[in-house]
């Protein structure tokens, strides 16, 4: 059997810690093409992981083989460009979140996806784990009635990368996350783009809601990018949200992550906070609908293996589930851009 031809753009920190591992491990998948824009890491790259091909451009690696899909692992700023050469190849991509910075953008990968018949996925971890699908299936069947008002929040312990400190805990790792990355109000930078993707993926999978409006106050990090964000949204629906972030958590916490949705007949609890992991429906008639989360299962358990497994699956043309495709990543970054303007104009914002 032909191997799967993958190529990675954007070889840094996250990718050469948690994707190209994981791709090794899948007998399937032959490691093809690499681009990193440092010529000496990119040897370094290509040697240890035994690409084929390496380039320190992202349009001569396409070209330098046959691709069935890629993964887009570069700095926010550059998704775009990357993924938007990758699917004019023909390709499948993985792109990290978010999928761009800015509306237009995510709306050109979206018709390319469409046009040449690809996918696009974006590795949102939490959405690709059992609680998450089986809080979708709970609403989706209508057990809480109509969606009324949300509740979440999001935290982890980033303040050093949002001022532009290098991450700690990548110490003893093969690199370091750029720092400007994170940190950069020119790069998309900020813990909207950086983490809250991670949440709005989360809320609009489970709830299929359709955002409409949006307000947002922060507190800034010394590179004024956003450290926290207090938001309220209305949905097209008539339901209200309100949703939290912050970067100022405790260093090997592992953060907090719940959502709670209210609707007329119940209320769903979903908290993957370690030692608090669970998720279950309150009805209005005093029943209990129950789904255990082992303790360690829930944010403690980060991680983006079973979205990039998806991905491999997707590009063998297996019938597999995409958690997090395209359109739900287009209806993230509606949100965020929005939460930007409104950060700028300190007014309420459509979406």
């Amino acid at each position: 059997m032909n191997k799967l031809k993958i190529g990675v753009i954007g070889a840094g920190w996250w990718a050469t810690e948690n994707h190209i591992p994981h791709l090794l491990e899948r007998s399937e998948v032959e490691l093809t093409s690499v681009c990193k824009l440092e010529e000496d890491q990119l040897k370094f790259v290509k040697e240890k992981f035994g690409f084929k091909f390496a380039s320190t451009n992202y349009n001569e690696m396409l070209q330098l083989s046959d691709l069935d899909g890629v993964i887009i692992s570069s700095p926010h700023h550059a998704h775009f460009e990357n993924a938007k050469a990758a699917l004019e190849k023909k390709c499948h991509v993985m792109i990290e979140k978010p999928m761009t910075t800015n509306v237009k953008d995510a709306e050109i990968l979206i018709e390319l996806a469409k046009k040449y018949n690809k996918e696009i996925l974006i590795p949102n971890g939490f959405n690709f784990k059992s609680f998450m699908s089986k809080a979708e299936e709970i609403i989706s069947n209508g057990l809480i009635g109509e969606i009324k008002h949300l509740d979440a929040a999001f935290s982890s312990s980033l303040t050093d990368l949002f001022q532009g400190i290098p991450l700690s805990e990548s110490n003893n790792h093969t690199f370091q996350p750029h720092a400007s990355t994170w940190s950069d109000p020119e790069k998309a930078g900020g813990y909207g783009w950086g983490q809250l993707s991670h949440m709005f993926a989360g809320i609009l999978k489970i709830t299929n809601l359709d955002p409409e409006c949006i307000f947002c106050l922060s507190v800034p990090s010394p590179t004024k990018v956003d450290y926290t964000n207090a938001i309220s949204m209305k949905f097209a629906n008539g339901a209200t949200g309100s949703f939290s972030g912050s970067a100022f958590v405790p260093k090997n916490f592992g953060g907090t992550f719940y959502i709670t949705i209210h609707g007329t007949i119940g209320t769903l609890y979903l908290d993957m906070e370690i030692k608090r992991e669970r998720l279950f429906v309150r009805l209005n008639d005093g029943n209990i609908i129950e789904h255990k989360i082992k303790e360690g299962d829930g944010a403690y358990s980060y991680g983006t293996k079973e979205a990039l497994n998806t991905f491999i699956d997707i590009c063998l043309n297996k019938n597999v589930t995409n958690h997090s495709n395209g359109e739900l990543a287009l209806k993230t970054v509606k949100i965020l851009e929005a939460m930007y303007k409104s950060l700028k104009s300190k007014k309420l914002e459509r979406i």
